[in-house]
């Protein structure tokens, strides 16, 4: 058991030893982590190798180290680095980015200007590295202070998918109804330092883009993104592969929620989060109801607030998109009908013009047959008269 530094030699040899370790660990766990996906062609022997790979892992870090590590590569590269290249294409590109955007050079974020825009990338960063810090500070305190069980499971033997499912089911369920609560009333309608700062920092920017997913006031943020992700890992006491697949899936959700493009992986659920969010962001403007405080629409439906206009649920999101879909499939329908028709017709024509010219090739191959007949015809009775020529002689 790990007790914390008592001098200030042992404090930087510490802090040496686990940022040595955290730089070596991403790319081995990203690898195991994406071995399910691209293990290859045998499923079997990619979980044998993924459990193995996870085994060898977990018998050589430290249970803190591969929980932060893990938890610093997926927040570096499923939220960070795309975020930031986002950003970079919208500034660079504007005429390409423009075209993706929902509603085109309004959700340009090059119109902030150069100062604000490092001022909002530092903040979004510092964010994501305060977050990581203080998972890291609670997790030392509990195993080297005060000698209890770590926070999350860190074990060889890895959950079950069944299980997986189910605590991320209630893990989404716990982040929803938090982050509404601490949203809607701690961050917008109560006067408290915590509107003041929430409305100065994040919603001074009129629109989102991916990096203003973490652009709060560090309390802020800490209070309405990382504690209703963090709680119900901590709660269930979730192994850290289920946290990992937490994070990610969080991750992927914050980079393509606030990046304002009308183009997205997934029609049914982000499109719809993304229009909500924005829809969000126009409330907080002067003489508007503000609403739409959750991520999913439902806690707002059941609650009422959500914003005039933008009312639609994830129920609804599914709705419209089955419809659309439906909708799609009667005009493929239609136009393979239409083409069938058109290619039938054209062989009816095709096949009555063939018909056509065979009968005039009858017709004119039949008085060149009659000539030839004719012509051979003549020729036997020239012979014929020839011969009897010659035998009378």
């Amino acid at each position: 058991m790990s007790t914390l530094p008592r001098s200030l030699s042992e404090l930087s040899g510490t802090f040496v030893s686990k940022v040595t370790s955290l730089v070596t660990l991403p790319l081995p766990l990203l690898s195991v982590l994406a071995l399910p996906l691209y293990g290859g062609s045998s499923t079997t022997a990619s979980l044998v190798f993924f459990y193995a790979t996870w085994s060898v892992l977990v018998m050589s870090h430290d249970p803190i180290t591969l929980e932060i590590g893990g938890t610093l590569a997926i927040r570096l590269f499923c939220f960070v680095v795309p975020a930031l290249a986002f950003l970079l294409g919208d500034c660079l590109v504007p005429s390409l980015s423009k075209s993706v955007k929902a509603r085109g050079t309004q959700f340009l974020p090059d119109q902030l200007g150069r100062d604000k825009l490092v001022l909002v990338v530092g903040v979004s960063l510092g964010n994501v590295v305060l977050a990581i810090v203080l998972q890291a500070f609670l997790e030392q305190i509990c195993t080297g202070a005060a000698h209890t069980r770590s926070l999350l499971r860190v074990t060889s033997l890895m959950p079950l998918p069944l299980n997986i499912l189910t605590d991320l089911s209630k893990g989404f369920v716990i982040r929803g109804l938090v982050h509404y609560v601490v949203h809607r009333w701690l961050l917008h309608t109560y006067e408290t330092p915590l509107k003041a700062w929430h409305l100065s920092w994040q919603h001074s920017l009129k629109f989102p883009f991916s990096v203003v997913a973490t652009y709060d006031h560090p309390v802020c943020f800490l209070l309405a993104d990382w504690l209703p992700t963090y709680l119900p890992a901590v709660l269930f006491r979730w192994h850290v592969l289920t946290w990992h697949m937490f994070l990610v899936i969080i991750s992927l959700e914050q980079l393509f929620v606030f990046s304002g493009y009308a183009v997205l992986p997934s029609t049914i659920l982000l499109a719809g989060m993304a229009r909500r969010i924005e829809a969000h962001f126009d409330s907080v403007q002067p003489e508007r109801q503000r609403g739409n405080y959750g991520h999913l629409g439902l806690t707002d439906f059941v609650m009422g607030t959500s914003c005039k206009g933008h009312s639609s649920t994830l129920l609804d999101d599914i709705q419209d998109e089955a419809e659309k879909r439906a909708f799609q499939e009667r005009i493929d329908e239609a136009v393979h009908a239409a083409m069938a028709s058109m290619n039938g017709k054209n062989e009816g024509q095709k096949s009555y013009v063939a018909t056509d010219d065979i009968a005039a090739d009858e017709d004119e191959a039949e008085p060149e047959a009659l000539g030839e007949v004719d012509q051979a015809a003549g020729s036997g009775n020239t012979y014929r008269r020839r011969r009897r020529k010659g035998t009378s002689g």
